[in-house]
């Protein structure tokens, strides 16, 4: 690949970048959108709004740990992530894990909300190579995995 092919490439994947995911000032957050984030989370910290098409996604943390929240334009909640510990997972979810992943680690959980469905998806480790992702519903059935 030439120098010009390599430059040509970069800038279209920049302005891709750039289109699909656009970070917003405060002042750029719809009102509805910044009153109704603040009364549902008024101890989030770090936090970072994005546009992302016809949503709003912002970043924070509480109490140390991720969230992510995407609303649509009238300030309603389109899907949520929260990171969790072990000791929030479900008793169906750990059964699970410990049946069919008792040999990995738990290295990062995270609960998520969609269409009022939740999952869980946990990145698993063994070793220094072996690494997975699952994805289990609330009664501890595995959706999918894939290793990383």
């Amino acid at each position: 690949m030439n120098i010009l092919n390599l430059k040509t490439s970069l800038a279209a994947l920049l302005l891709t970048a750039t289109i699909t995911a656009q970070d917003l000032k405060i002042e750029d957050i719809p009102k509805n959108l910044s009153d109704e984030f603040k009364k549902a989370y008024p101890t989030a910290s770090d936090v970072e709004w994005e546009k992302e098409g016809n949503q709003y996604q912002v970043e924070f943390e509480i109490d140390r740990r991720d969230h992510e929240i995407w609303y649509d334009a009238d300030a309603k909640v389109v899907k949520s992530e929260q990171e969790i510990s072990k000791d929030d997972l479900p008793e169906k979810i750990k059964s699970t894990l410990s049946s069919t992943y008792g040999a990995y680690k738990i290295d990062d959980i995270e609960t998520k909300e969609e269409n009022n469905t939740i999952t869980y998806e946990i990145d698993l480790e063994k070793g220094w190579n072996d690494e997975k992702t699952v994805v289990l519903d609330k009664n501890g059935t595995v959706t999918s995995e894939y290793n990383d």
